[in-house]
């Protein structure tokens, strides 16, 4: 069984998010790519919120596309928190009513996060507060305030999450990113936060402290900077794996069929290896993902 935990999957994808790009993947694009690589089920994780580039997408189509392919997906909602009302005036009761009709539908989780606004800001903490009463995973995209892009903005040494973490215990959630991934290395500067850094990892990364600290926050390991995280310093990545393998989950992150997504075949290989156990290699490829969205697959 393969679960993984980041897709992005559209039922008739029209707009290229940037010149020479092409367009997001289509269901059947998505389902081509998991059948290659025996992936069996996929987390749609739809993007609405304003800065980010791709073709806004309704919870409507994707539980049409959960229904027109019965076991393959899985969804999540979204909500740009400063679409709910007034900044000053929202409350957490002006979430659980939308958020509690998504999770109704069956969505486990919302994300990707990509809104460009601050972990304290008074409508993300609404909604986190929100998502920890109704049981709803955060998957997120993070940058630092100075990049013109997508992604709730934070500074070097994540505090604003940390600060979130520590709110909401009982929040699970999904971390992602460059910005997020390069903080497993202690001696992370303005010119690696948001980038794909190459040299060893060195000791004291957030990452690892802020997943000791704080139970609720996971491993996303997907798109480059995900793998990245692992593979920059294979022993460290082993050492990694091992600590955190009841908090690390499989992502891919396909946004286009032109992608080359080496996550399993790094994993198998690790585990062939003998660098990582048979256990953790199950635990990230699916086990850890059936337990924390509640899908009560049951071994062989």
């Amino acid at each position: 069984m393969i679960i993984d935990v980041h897709a992005h999957v559209y039922a008739d994808p029209l707009i290229k998010p940037r010149a020479g790009a092409t367009t997001f993947m289509s269901a059947e694009d998505q389902i081509a790519v998991m059948d290659k690589l025996g992936v069996d089920k996929a987390v749609i994780l739809p993007l609405n919120c304003a800065e980010c580039p791709a073709e806004p997408q309704s919870i409507g189509e994707v539980l049409s596309i959960c229904k027109k392919y019965p076991g393959r997906f899985i969804p999540f909602c979204n909500l740009d928190p400063r679409l709910a009302g007034h900044p000053d005036q929202l409350t957490v009761e002006s979430f659980d009513h939308l958020l509690g009709q998504y999770k109704d539908l069956g969505c486990k989780g919302i994300g990707e996060m990509t809104a460009r606004i601050r972990w304290t800001d008074n409508p993300m903490l609404c909604m986190l507060e929100s998502a920890e009463k109704l049981g709803l995973i955060i998957t997120f995209h993070t940058l630092t305030p100075e990049v013109n892009s997508y992604g709730v903005i934070d500074e070097i040494g994540l505090p604003g999450l940390e600060t979130v973490l520590k709110q909401f215990p009982d929040l699970i959630v999904f971390g992602h990113s460059q910005a997020f991934w390069s903080e497993v290395s202690g001696d992370v500067g303005p010119d690696t936060k948001n980038g794909y850094p190459k040299t060893p990892v060195q000791p004291a990364g957030v990452v690892p402290r802020l997943m000791r600290e704080c139970p609720g926050l996971h491993g996303d390991l997907s798109a480059g900077s995900g793998l990245n995280a692992i593979s920059r310093d294979p022993g460290f990545g082993y050492e990694f794996i091992d600590e955190f393998q009841d908090r690390l989950l499989l992502g891919l992150d396909f946004c286009s069929p032109k992608n080359d997504m080496q996550h399993i075949n790094w994993l198998t290989a690790a585990r062939d290896g003998g660098h990582i156990s048979e256990q953790a290699y199950q635990k990230i490829m699916w086990r850890n993902a059936n337990r924390l969205l509640g899908l009560n697959i049951e071994e062989d």
